[in-house]
């Protein structure tokens, strides 16, 4: 009795710990409200979901991927859709992210072949579907639940380390992605940066050569 009591214990002690960890309601449907279905520009570059659960976990000290090597499905200055906030348990919110909501809209309407019967694993999910076209960032809070004021400054922290919101990069810092990347036509360049392909031009030209 003494030993199923203290499993017992235990037990309410995971959950409530769980449920103080866990991200308020309504601080997850505030930011549901501001910032599903925007496009935003990204701050950093942003790995494929094909080759890790977790493929880009953003937290205070930056931003970790569950695979060094997995492909970059979206880079820094790179447009994409957020479509989805979500709740994960504890104190993470999920952010699924697309190139554009029509890219979105287009993965979403495609056919998906309706499970085999009798066959294990055959059901394919609109997510494993959709696995190439989209990715996922994790956001790990530090505040609990009983700190919804502490919650949203953590999430607009890292949010706002993630994507530009409501701003634009520098000049300075469009041209550091273009030296950064010059080996990419100046066509593709331009068209990340907004810049001019003349400007993207007369960037590299100015610069020194890069060191061997």
């Amino acid at each position: 009795m003494a030993l199923l009591a203290a499993g017992f214990g235990l037990l309410i002690a995971t959950f409530v710990h769980g449920s103080a960890r866990a991200v308020s309601r309504d601080v997850c449907r505030d930011i549901r409200d501001t910032y599903e279905g925007r496009s935003l520009r990204l701050r950093i570059d942003l790995r494929s979901a094909s080759q890790a659960i977790e493929p880009n976990v953003m937290t205070m000290e930056g931003i970790g991927y569950g695979r060094e090597e997995s492909p970059v499905l979206f880079s820094r200055l790179d447009k994409v859709f957020l479509e989805r906030v979500t709740s994960e348990g504890g104190s993470r919110l999920a952010l699924t992210v697309y190139r554009s909501e029509e890219e979105m809209k287009r993965l979403r309407a495609s056919a998906i072949p309706p499970p085999i019967m009798g066959i294990p694993g055959a059901t394919q999910t609109l997510s494993n579907f959709a696995m190439t076209g989209s990715t996922t960032v994790m956001l790990e809070l530090g505040a609990g639940k009983k700190d919804p004021d502490g919650q949203r400054r953590d999430i607009e922290t890292l949010l706002s380390r993630l994507f530009y919101v409501d701003t634009e990069p520098t000049r300075a810092e469009l041209e550091d992605f273009v030296l950064g990347h010059r080996l990419q036509p100046v066509g593709r360049l331009a068209a990340i940066t907004g810049l001019t392909q003349d400007a993207v031009r007369s960037i590299l030209e100015a610069a020194p050569p890069p060191a061997n």
